[in-house]
């Protein structure tokens, strides 16, 4: 029988191993080999390294203007939709043709430079050692999407998708190797267009492990955001659910973020005033429970002291 080449050198060596089994050999140099593997080790990750910084290379020269955020994007569309199709030049002719109004368009560029730089930003969070120096970075790229609440509610599908879909899921991460780059999902928002999310992970998070006083105002941020996108639906539904359930549902997170940072006192304060104001709100039995363990403690504290035991004469 026979094999391919490299299978043919498996066997070979398989066969060479067992004929070496049948009498054990002098043991290796202990040192030398860790040394080589340390070695090997260090080369390895210097490959990858390199093989990172080459894709975020690539990624910065997409995200200097909109029109190379086009060009970077149908160069991905063309290799993931289109490779090693037998049509591929007249296919992918007229896909560019059909999609040339939409990626001269504004919400489509500007799309895709959000995503681009919000790409980078995570490739740079994957070994961050100090995530707090990355915050003005991740609160500036929020800020400006949030610009755009208005440009992109009545955007084209393919805009909305880049800014959507997990960062894994796009056509950049089909092409090129991007995936093992990415941060872990639990510790840092993937969707580039989820400002909320983005806030929650990126932000706050950092913020309660450094116990900054920012943190709180995050909150009055996201409620100004989210009203102002109930108001310009018109919807009188929709505002009082917001007023009556979702408004203080956040109120009540940031009572608790008072907490966190440091602020017993003021954050319970605001919990008390929310369950009088709110006392039909969905979650009154939840923030009632958390209102009793953090003044439980404290009565306890005040409560005289237990007599203490009198052993019998």
């Amino acid at each position: 029988m026979k094999f391919p080449r490299f299978v043919g050198l498996c066997v070979f060596l398989s066969v060479s191993l067992m004929r070496a089994q049948q009498k054990d050999v002098s043991a290796p140099n202990a040192e030398a080999i860790l040394k080589e593997i340390e070695s090997l080790e260090q080369k390895q990750k210097q490959g990858k390294l390199s093989e990172r910084n080459t894709l975020a290379a690539q990624i910065q020269s997409a995200s200097v203007s909109g029109s190379a955020a086009a060009s970077f994007y149908v160069r991905a569309v063309e290799e993931v939709q289109f490779k090693g199709r037998k049509d591929k030049a007249e296919a992918f002719a007229a896909w560019k043709k059909s999609h040339a109004e939409l990626l001269r368009s504004r919400d489509m560029q500007t799309a895709l430079l959000l995503h681009l730089k919000y790409l980078l930003m995570s490739f740079q969070r994957k070994d961050l050692e100090k995530p707090e120096t990355q915050l003005p970075a991740v609160m500036a790229y929020m800020n400006e999407l949030l610009s755009y609440d208005d440009l992109f509610a009545k955007s084209s599908a393919d805009a909305k998708g880049l800014l959507d879909k997990s960062l894994g899921q796009s056509v950049f991460a089909q092409w090129l190797p991007i995936g093992e780059w990415l941060p872990d999902n639990k510790s840092w928002e993937l969707r580039p267009g989820d400002a909320f999310g983005i806030l929650e992970k990126n932000i706050r998070s950092v913020m309660r492990d450094k116990k900054d006083p920012q943190l709180i105002p995050t909150w009055d941020l996201e409620m100004k955001v989210e009203a102002g996108r109930i108001t310009s639906e018109h919807s009188d539904r929709k505002e009082n659910e917001f007023n009556t359930v979702t408004c203080p549902k956040l109120q009540f997170k940031q009572a608790q973020d008072m907490v966190a940072i440091g602020q017993p006192n003021r954050g319970l304060t605001a919990m008390i005033a929310l369950v009088r104001t709110y006392p039909w709100h969905p979650d009154f039995a939840i923030w009632v429970a958390r209102i009793r363990e953090l003044i439980t403690p404290a009565s306890a504290q005040t409560s005289p002291p237990p007599a203490p035991d009198i052993a019998p004469q």
